[in-house]
């Protein structure tokens, strides 16, 4: 009788278990990309993702505080998150602290209107031939044309998801590091909403002051609508 009793406890214990390991994985869906962006930490993050991304639908927060790195790395990074929006997974990056160079570029790969920051955070944009790693001229034009290349994708990239046209980004970044705050990178056009308290200007809507009131202001947008047109819908249904 008290070795049936003993079974039944640890089978209990052991069930427990199982449903609290449940609930956290359920929970805990955020991921970590800090530090430089090199092979590893693109391995460890795009992992982490796809597990995330196996283990259900519900939405991803990634958040970043990173001076940039490695090109290929950081558009493996991109391709990522771009797959995984496209699938219908709504993937949040969050700026905390600083998204520069290559950085950058990852941010642009969340969801419509999941491009987030927190206030003091600091983004910066600069000449793509300065990511590539290259440290003279002849190692450089040894690569041109993939040189080229390159600096056309992230353009691309740039632009498409700021709104600025081509020759704005290549003018911005043409030889200087354009460093931007959370405030200036939202109005310029690199991410969509700055989080917690920030300063209101004459005329303008209260800010979301926390995630969750940007996931509530997302959901009031229509599904597929492109950034600019998401804060559009949701000015307006802020306004009396």
């Amino acid at each position: 009788m008290s070795d049936i009793n003993d079974r039944l406890l640890n089978d209990l214990v052991d069930a427990v278990k199982d449903i609290l390991r449940k609930e956290q994985s359920e929970r805990l869906r955020d991921v970590y990309l800090v530090g430089d962006i090199d092979k590893d930490s693109a391995r460890l993050v795009i992992e982490r993702l796809r597990e995330l991304a196996n283990d259900g639908r519900r939405p991803i927060n990634l958040y970043i505080n990173s001076a940039g790195g490695n090109v290929t790395d950081g558009l493996a990074l991109h391709d990522t998150i771009s797959h995984l929006v496209s699938l219908g997974i709504e993937v949040s990056v969050i700026v905390q602290g600083m998204a520069y160079s290559m950085g950058s570029v990852v941010v642009q790969a969340a969801s419509p209107g999941r491009r987030l920051a927190f206030p003091h955070s600091w983004i910066m944009i600069h000449e793509p031939a300065k990511w590539a790693g290259w440290q003279s001229t002849t190692a450089a034009a040894q690569h041109l044309d993939r040189l080229k290349q390159m600096q056309s994708q992230i353009y691309q990239i740039l632009a498409r998801r700021s709104g600025k046209s081509l020759r704005q980004i290549i003018r911005d970044t043409k030889r200087n590091d354009f460093y931007l705050d959370a405030q200036k990178a939202r109005e310029y056009g690199l991410i969509d909403h700055v989080l917690g308290s920030v300063e209101r200007r004459p005329g303008e809507a209260d800010p979301p002051r926390t995630l969750h009131a940007v996931e509530r202001q997302g959901s009031a947008a229509e599904p597929g609508a492109a950034p600019a047109e998401a804060a559009r819908q949701s000015r307006d249904r802020s306004q009396p």
